[in-house]
């Protein structure tokens, strides 16, 4: 017992005498981890915002290509709009509760994003069918009627349906302007 009393007494001096060592190799050995943790969180933050990059690059591939070859841009610009708004619609539709709340709920807030879409500023295809003119004029009247129905403090049955029936004309109008003949001009004509 002697001998165990006398090693932990000499161990105990000798860390009293070299503690200020000790202490240095203790917050060198801390930097070390510190730099290689903020070495890896550097390498992990460049990998994922490579992958975004990516990401972001082939999704823009992907809505290049979604576009049929010799669609206007114009029509596709009003397709994405109308899929948007349906997207908007259905989350709206998902969100209303018939006893929910009305100004700060999500399907209130979904609503008021949906009235302030201005389809107005995407221009119908020069070669629509007076049909596609009739979907846009029922499809501006729906919205103009939501905007109302919000206004008025309108019960949610009431919205609920007037949110269908927009969803049906969004619907209608994109299948109407995707499948609108192309106009092509002949290959060998010259275009003057």
């Amino acid at each position: 017992m002697d001998a165990l009393q006398d090693t932990l007494t000499s161990a105990f001096a000798w860390a009293k005498e070299w503690q200020a060592m000790l202490a240095g190799l203790l917050v060198f050995g801390s930097a070390l981890i510190l730099a290689r943790a903020i070495l890896k969180a550097a390498e992990i933050s460049a990998s994922a915002r490579q992958r975004s990059d990516a990401r972001e690059r082939s999704q823009a591939d992907l809505r290049q290509a979604a576009r049929p070859p010799g669609m206007p841009a114009v029509a596709a610009e009003l397709i994405g709009a109308l899929e948007q708004l349906r997207s908007m619609i259905r989350s709206a539709l998902s969100s209303l509760t018939l006893g929910g709340e009305k100004e700060n709920g999500p399907a209130y807030f979904l609503c008021q994003r949906i009235t302030h879409l201005r389809l107005e500023r995407f221009a119908l295809p020069p070669n629509a069918a007076r049909t596609t003119h009739e979907i846009r004029a029922s499809l501006s009247e729906q919205l103009e009627a939501l905007r109302q129905c919000l206004k008025t403090d309108a019960p949610p049955g009431e919205v609920s349906q007037i949110l269908v029936q927009l969803n049906t004309s969004a619907r209608n109008l994109a299948s109407a302007v995707a499948a609108a003949p192309v106009k092509r001009q002949p290959s060998g004509s010259d275009p003057r």
